[in-house]
């Protein structure tokens, strides 16, 4: 008899979590729907307060972070690639007109916040990320251009088979790959050779003149091609 009641009050509580689960997709539901729908006649107002609340969000992370990286530094820790991939991700550079000019005045302003020493730190860690992030180093890209379209060219010597993930978001381009690396040593016995591969993430700007959206994604061999219109105007 027990264990009928027990199956019973089993029976109405899944049935009260699945209503109350349909009740909290359906409202996320109305809520988007109404989100999606500009108000007729104000689009302007609209976009404009939707700027200013993502601008006003992003002014509260940043000063999340910049706590944290000068507490870091105070206490003498290193500034890590994910101490700055936690703020400089995908959210920042969604909703930039230009989000790279964006990172260099957010630099510019920590930096001179800062006391010399623990300026001479941040710096230094800044420079080292950048480099790993944004500067492509050995791996060349070049811009071709045509009336109607703006090609990026990029080389990954020693790419791995099936390892490039191209991501464009609005103004930037996310590529993470992994690139295999030999070298040769003598020694006495002969000729000895070493194989490696490292992953990389890099980042760079989508072309002034390309309109945004449009990219088309090729790897062939070693090099990836992202093709997109070109704005007219």
């Amino acid at each position: 008899m027990r264990e009928k009641y027990l199956w019973l009050a089993i029976s109405v509580l899944t049935a009260l979590t699945l209503g109350q689960a349909c009740y909290i997709y359906e409202e996320k539901a109305v809520a988007k729907e109404f989100m999606d729908e500009q108000p007729p006649g104000q689009p302007e107002i609209h976009l404009q307060g939707h700027a200013e609340k993502a601008y006003d969000a992003q002014q509260e992370e940043f000063a999340k972070w910049r706590v944290k990286v000068r507490a870091q530094i105070n206490q003498g820790f290193p500034l890590l690639e994910r101490d700055f991939d936690m703020f400089f991700g995908d959210r920042f550079f969604t909703g930039r007109g230009n989000p790279f000019a964006e990172m260099e005045r957010l630099r510019r302003q920590l930096s001179g916040e800062l006391r010399d020493s623990d300026k001479t730190h941040f710096d230094g860690y800044w420079d080292k990320w950048f480099e790993q992030r944004m500067m492509l180093g050995q791996f060349k890209t070049e811009t071709g251009r045509t009336n109607k379209e703006v090609t990026l060219t990029i080389s990954l010597p020693g790419l791995s088979r099936g390892t490039a993930d191209v991501n464009i978001k609005e103004g930037r381009i996310k590529l993470s790959f992994q690139a295999r690396s030999s070298s040769e040593r003598k020694s006495a016995g002969g000729l000895i050779k070493r194989e490696s591969s490292e992953s990389y993430v890099k980042i760079l700007p989508v072309p002034e003149d390309a309109v945004p959206g449009t990219g088309k994604v090729q790897v062939d061999g070693e090099l990836v091609k992202i093709k997109f219109e070109r704005r007219t105007n």
